[in-house]
C-alpha cells in the first residue's frame, strides 16, 4: 500500500512493482477514502491509473 498518496515517487514505485492483489487492495482503500472524504482529483487520477495497471496484471480470457 502507498503510505503517502501525494508522494509521486512512492506512488509510481508502488504502481510499477505491485501485483494484481496489491493493486486491488489499494483500489479498495482509495474507494473508501472517496466515500468518506471529499473527493479529490488525485483520487480519480489514481483510480484510473490503477485500472490501467490492472489490465496488464490480470489475465484476460480469450
Amino acid at each position: 500500500m502507498v503510505a503517502n498518496l501525494r508522494d509521486r515517487t512512492e506512488v509510481e514505485r508502488f504502481l510499477r512493482d505491485a501485483d494484481a492483489d496489491d493493486l486491488l487492495a489499494e483500489r479498495g482503500r482509495i474507494q473508501q477514502l472517496m466515500a468518506s472524504a471529499a473527493s479529490e482529483p488525485l483520487f480519480g487520477e489514481l483510480m484510473a491509473r490503477i485500472a490501467y495497471e490492472l489490465r496488464f496484471r490480470i489475465p484476460q480470457p480469450i
